[in-house]
C-alpha cells in the first residue's frame, strides 16, 4: 500500500514537472557585435525573458572575419545558433547550403510593409527574402572642409573631373616628395577598393555583378577604372594613403559608408562637425546612385526553435510605445543606420546631422543599389579588388584590369545562372 501511495506521489510530480520542462526554451543568437554595441539589445533580450517565462536568450559573439566559417562549423557540429546576424553577401552561399529557414507569412508582411524596398532587396537571395534587415550601409563622399576651404574651394565636387582636380589641389608633399596631406583615399580592403568603385558605377547608372552581366565591360566601368588610377598617376593618392588616415586630417576626400561616422567623430572630437561633410557620389548629371549593403536577422533551418525565433525578432524589431525599436536603438547607438520606416520617423531629430543626412536620404530615396546576393559574392568582389589594385599600381592598364576582373568574376557569377 505504502508503495502504491509512493508510486502514485511520484507519477503526479513527474506529470506536474514535466509539462514546466517542457516550455523551458533557450534562443541562440549569434552576431559580429561587441559586447559594448549589443548593451542596448541585452537589456530587451532581460526584458522578453520576464515577458515570456521559460524563455531564456543567449548571445554568441564572433569576430565577423570568422563569422562565416564559425557558422559553417557549428551547423557540421550541430551546435547551431537559433538566430543569425548575417552580411547580405553571406545570404547566397548560406541559402545554398540550406542553413536559412524562409520566414513565415506575417513576418515577410512585416518586412514588405515596414521596411524602405532597396533594403529589402538588400536581403533577398535565390528570389527570396530570408530575414529582418538590420544594419543597412552605404556609401557617400565624405570631404574635409577645411582641407578644401584652404585649397580654395567652397562645396564639394559634382563630378569626377571636379574630384580630380581638387584632390591635386589639396595634395601636399614633404621635401622627401612624400605625401603629408593627401587629395583623396582609398585602401586594401574590400570596402575601400571594390566598394568606392562599384558605388562610382552605380553613379553612372550601371547596376553591376549580376549573373547575366557583370558590367564590367561597359564604357562607364572603364571610365570609372581609369578615373581611380588617375589620381594615382597624378600623385593626388597612394598606397601609403588610406581610409583610416582621414580622422587625422590628412585627408581631403574618400568614398566611405556610414558606419565610420564614429571613428571620424572620435579623431575629430568638437570640429567633428565643422570639419566633416558629406555629398553625393560625382556623377555627370542629378541622377546619380550609389552602392548599399545589408545585414539582416534570420533563422537557422535546422532549429527547433524556429516560430519562437522568428517571434522574438519581430519583437525585437517593432516600434516600442512610439520610439525606436530594440533594433533600432542599438544601431542608432553605434552610428549605424536601419532600413525601418518607423525607426527612421522615431530617430528624425537624432539623424538630421550634417554627416547621417544625407545616407539616410540616399536610402529613403531609393538612391542607394543593392547587388544581387550570389552565392560566391565574397569571392567576387575579392577578384574585384585584386584587380582594381593593379590598376592603382599601374601594374595592369584600366582595361586589362577589368579584363582580368571580367574573367575571374565568369565562373562564379556562371554559378547563379
Amino acid at each position: 500500500m505504502r508503495k502504491s501511495v509512493l508510486a502514485g506521489g511520484l507519477a503526479a510530480l513527474l506529470a506536474f514537472v514535466a509539462p514546466a520542462a517542457a516550455q523551458q526554451r533557450t534562443l541562440t543568437i549569434a552576431a559580429h557585435y561587441t559586447a559594448e554595441q549589443m548593451r542596448p539589445l541585452d537589456a530587451c533580450f532581460r526584458e522578453y525573458e520576464r515577458l515570456n517565462p521559460g524563455t531564456r536568450i543567449v548571445y554568441q559573439q564572433s569576430a565577423i572575419a570568422d563569422f562565416l566559417q564559425t557558422v559553417m562549423t557549428s551547423r557540421i557540429a550541430g551546435t547551431s545558433p537559433d538566430i543569425y546576424n548575417v552580411y547580405s553577401i553571406w545570404s547566397g552561399q548560406m541559402t545554398e547550403a540550406g542553413l536559412l529557414a524562409e520566414p513565415p507569412r506575417a513576418v515577410l508582411d512585416f518586412i514588405r510593409d515596414g521596411y524602405v524596398p532597396s533594403t529589402v532587396d538588400g536581403v533577398r537571395a535565390q528570389g527570396k527574402v530570408w530575414g529582418i534587415p538590420a544594419e543597412i550601409s552605404t556609401y557617400m563622399l565624405v570631404y574635409n572642409k577645411q582641407l578644401l576651404r584652404e585649397a580654395g574651394f567652397d562645396a564639394p565636387p559634382r563630378s569626377w573631373a571636379e574630384l580630380r582636380a581638387i584632390a591635386a589641389k589639396v595634395t601636399r608633399r614633404n621635401a622627401q616628395n612624400n605625401i603629408t596631406t593627401a587629395g583623396y583615399a582609398f585602401g586594401p580592403t574590400v570596402a575601400n577598393a571594390a566598394h568606392p568603385f562599384l558605388a562610382l558605377l552605380a553613379a553612372r547608372g550601371v547596376t553591376p555583378l549580376k549573373p547575366e552581366a557583370s558590367g564590367l565591360d561597359t564604357p562607364e566601368a572603364l571610365a570609372v577604372m581609369t578615373g581611380m588610377a588617375q589620381l594615382y598617376a597624378d600623385g593626388s593618392t597612394a598606397n601609403s594613403v588610406q581610409v583610416r588616415d582621414f580622422p587625422s586630417g590628412t585627408v581631403g576626400m574618400a568614398i566611405i559608408a556610414n558606419w565610420f561616422k564614429d571613428t571620424l567623430r572620435q579623431g575629430f572630437g568638437e570640429r567633428f562637425a565643422d570639419t566633416v561633410g558629406v555629398a553625393p557620389i560625382p556623377a555627370d548629371g542629378p541622377d546619380w546612385r550609389t552602392f548599399q549593403y545589408a545585414f539582416f536577422w534570420g533563422v537557422d533551418a535546422r532549429s527547433r526553435n524556429r516560430e519562437a525565433a522568428w517571434a522574438l525578432l519581430q519583437w525585437l524589431n517593432t516600434p516600442r510605445g512610439g520610439g525606436r525599436s530594440c533594433v533600432g536603438e542599438m544601431l542608432l547607438r553605434m552610428g549605424g543606420l536601419t532600413g525601418s520606416k518607423a525607426d527612421i520617423a522615431a530617430s528624425a531629430g537624432e539623424l538630421d546631422d550634417g554627416f547621417t543626412r544625407p545616407y539616410v536620404e540616399a536610402i529613403s530615396a531609393g538612391r542607394a543599389i543593392a547587388l544581387p546576393n550570389l552565392q560566391r559574392m565574397s569571392e567576387v568582389q575579392q577578384a574585384l579588388r585584386r584587380a582594381i589594385e593593379k590598376a592603382w599600381g599601374g601594374s595592369l592598364s584600366p582595361a586589362d584590369a577589368l579584363r582580368q576582373a571580367e574573367r575571374d568574376l565568369a565562373p562564379l557569377l556562371a554559378e547563379d545562372r
